[in-house]
This record gives C-alpha cells, structure tokens and sequence, in this order.
C-alpha cells in the first residue's frame, strides 16, 4: 500500500481532510482494496507500540473480509440488480472498506495516539508523514521516522511540546501563554509564528529555521543556557565539531563549548522559480532537497523518507557531497542522480540498499 494512501487515512481519521484529498482516498481504495486489507494493515501495527490485536487473528479477519468483498463483487444476483452499471457496486464496497478502516484505525490508534498523563503521543514510521492539529488551533507537520509529545490539553501557563525528529510548526498566536518546543540541545520558545525543528539524533546536529514571527531558542550548553534570538529567514544550528558543514555561507559563530560550536546562518532559498520557498521546509511539500550536503547524512534522510536500510561500505564514501533536487522520484531514480554528482556503485538487496 502506498504511503501516500496512509497519509490520507491519518488525515481522515483526524477529520482534516480536504474535499480533493476525499476523492483521492476513495479512489485509491477503490483501486487498492487487497492491500489495504491484506498488508497495509500489518504493515501499520507498528504503530502500537502494545499491539491492542493479535497479529494472527487480524490477519485472519482481513483475509475473511477481503474474500466476502471480492465474492459480493463477482457476485451475479449482485449484477443483475444493477445491469450495466456498477457505481452503486463500487458505492457499496466503499462503504465497507470505510467500516473496516475506521474498525482497524480505532485499534491502531488507540496505542499510538492514546492520552498518558495528560500528553498523547504522535510517532511517524519511516516514509510517513502526519499533520496534528494541538488543542490550541496550533499545527504540526511531522517528518518521517519522528515523535512528539503534547498535551491533550493546554491548561498551563506554558504550551509545552517535546519533539525527537523533524516537525514544521505553525503556532497560534496567545500572548499569556508562550509555545515552548523541548529537544535534546534546545527549547524554542515562542508566541505565535512558523518554523521547522530538526533534531534526529543520528544526524549530529540540531536546528531551528524561522519563517516568520520571532522565537527565542535556549541552548542547553555543559555548564549554561545561551540565549538567541532569531529574525524571519534565519536559523540557528547546533552541530557536533565533526558535523559542521564546511560550505561558505552567511554564518555567524555565536559560541562554542566542548565539541560543540553554535551558529546563526540565513535560510537557503530553492531558487528564483520557487519564490518565497527555501530548503529547510521543502519536505512539506514532498521535495527531498539537499544542499551540500554529506552521502553518510543524505542515506539517513533517504532511509527515513523511503523505509529503506543503507549500508555504505567504504567509509570514503561517506564524505562525499552533494548539491541536488529530487521531487516524487524512484529510489533508483534518485540515486542516479547522485552518481552523476560524484561517482560511486550501489546495489539493492531487499529493502537494503549497499552503496561500494
């Protein structure tokens, strides 16, 4: 089944799916009933983390419905209720499918989006994404193999998230109540604005890209907290010594401490034919981006955006840089693309991919 079939389940089930996105789900389902019901769903119990249904039994039971749906549309005293015409047939099939969906959803979710302590838990597999809507009107679009933490309500003095992956925030506006984001290295403090929030803790590196508004982000240093404000169209970066990019930018060095340096550097515009759009939060809108960057860190963005393992062998290898975009490409595809950058060999076993 395909991820983009998951992502308008996810917005279905939250009741923020749009008109157009109805119609592609539909069709969609319509076109993909076996692998809803046969892999899809077995594929998405690892979402509950306490698997609410026995693997077994649900494999039974969607074996049961797929093969009762299949016989109801090869059925004759089906058809001859409606000569020629199949729409009501293929009404009818969707509103079983809808039946199992919201069936199967309620027990996924249930574990994945359930309320402990008063926060809930939102976690993305690999190639996924999800949009949530906070209690406050605030919205959240969460990268690929990410989680956050938030309250089911904001009923202190503080709204208070905690985010391990990427996230691109839109912030509702509430002058008494300050937004506060928590990662590992930083906690982004904010009134109203929107930005993206990368802390993958195998990446090496932290950041904050602001796109509008002002947030104020504490760095959590050995022995202090700094202080940094940013302006629209700056982020602020916190990178492991070994993860420091080396290309030339406009880079402001605020501070150091131990092996670790932090810095204020501009956005980076895509280009003149995508106005106003910059590389921090081109993954929004499905566009996989990157900008001198490392082979090691792009095979981390390429395992997380594809579900895929990488594996590169000669450590050389995983120096190499590279500059590029990619929209809606083959994993093959893209990874043309990047030979024609710099040169290396790679081959597919399964879903690993070995890159020599």
């Amino acid at each position: 089944m395909t991820n983009r079939l998951w992502e308008l389940l996810t917005l279905h089930w939250r009741n923020e799916i749009t008109n157009e996105e109805k119609a592609e789900l539909e069709q969609l389902l319509l076109e993909h009933p076996d692998a809803w019901l046969k892999s899809g769903l077995m594929d998405q119990l690892s979402f509950s983390r306490k698997p609410l249904m026995d693997e077994e039994a649900v494999a039974a039971w969607a074996d049961k419905v797929s093969l009762e749906i299949e016989e109801m549309e090869n059925s004759p005293a089906i058809l001859e209720q409606v000569p020629g015409k199949r729409r009501p047939l293929r009404i009818t099939l969707f509103a079983l499918l809808s039946l199992v969906i919201a069936t199967c959803l309620f027990f996924i979710y249930r574990q994945w989006d359930g309320v402990q302590d008063g926060y809930k838990l939102a976690t993305t597999d690999a190639g996924m994404k999800t949009r949530i809507r906070l209690a406050d009107g605030s919205t959240v679009w969460l990268n690929a193999g990410s989680t956050l933490k938030y309250p089911a309500k904001f009923d202190k003095q503080t709204r208070e998230v905690f985010l391990s992956g990427e996230g691109y925030f839109d912030v509702q506006k509430h002058a008494s109540k300050p937004f506060i984001i928590h990662t590992e290295k930083m906690d982004i403090r904010v009134l109203g604005t929107s930005f993206n929030v990368r802390s993958y803790k195998d990446e090496g590196f932290e950041e904050t890209a602001l796109i509008s508004g002002a947030v104020e982000v504490l760095v959590k240093e050995a022995n202090k907290a700094r202080r940094v404000l940013l302006q629209p169209n700056q982020k602020l970066v916190v990178s492991d010594l070994k993860h420091i990019n080396t290309k030339k930018e406009q880079t402001t060095i605020i501070g150091q401490s131990g092996n670790m340096i932090i810095e204020r550097k501009a956005l980076s515009a895509i280009g003149s034919m995508d106005s106003g759009q910059v590389v921090e939060t081109a993954w929004v809108r499905n566009r996989f981006l990157f900008e001198n960057e490392t082979l090691e860190l792009i095979s981390r963005r390429l395992e997380r955006w594809y579900g895929i393992k990488i594996i590169i062998q000669d450590p050389q290898l995983s120096t190499l840089r590279f500059t590029g975009r990619a929209d809606n490409l083959s994993l093959e595809k893209l990874l043309t693309i990047l030979q024609e950058i710099q040169p290396f060999n790679y081959s597919i076993e399964d879903d690993t991919v070995i890159i020599k």
